[in-house]
């Protein structure tokens, strides 16, 4: 009979969980989408009396830029990693290969720049189909 999962077995499945590239960037999705709804929220709150008036087209336009200049810093930086790991993967041995392929480093940076890019999608998408009204506009 099978043993019961035990905590380091459960602890080892969390940390491989977590060494791989898309868990980051899908948690700063959640997160956006999570502050799309705080923004709604806001709007029916006492709150949007108190915040100052922010065009929506202003809001759009800085959301694009940042959009398109985290979609070019992303590319760049997966095209890094992988021209790394490729001349790794020549030139070491395979432990070492897996090693810098779960850099934590690199792939911070690279989640980072994907999900500002994540960001960014989401609110321009809620900004251009009038999700939210001026509190929410602002947040």
């Amino acid at each position: 009979m099978d043993a019961p999962i035990t905590v380091d077995r459960l602890r080892f499945l969390l940390f491989s969980f977590k060494e791989k590239l898309w868990v980051k960037p899908l948690s700063l999705c959640l997160l956006s989408i999570a502050a799309v709804f705080a923004s709604k929220l806001a709007d029916g709150t006492a709150l949007a009396q108190h915040l100052p008036k922010v065009e929506q087209t202003s809001v759009e336009t800085l959301l694009s830029i940042m959009a398109s200049s985290m979609l070019v810093i992303a590319t760049f930086s997966a095209g890094t990693m992988v021209s790394a790991y490729a001349s790794a993967s020549r030139s070491s041995t395979p432990r070492s290969v897996s090693l810098i392929i779960s850099d934590d480093a690199s792939q911070n940076a690279l989640s980072t720049f994907v999900g500002a890019f994540i960001f960014s999608v989401v609110a321009i998408t809620v900004s251009s189909n009038n999700f939210v009204e001026d509190a929410g506009i602002f947040l």
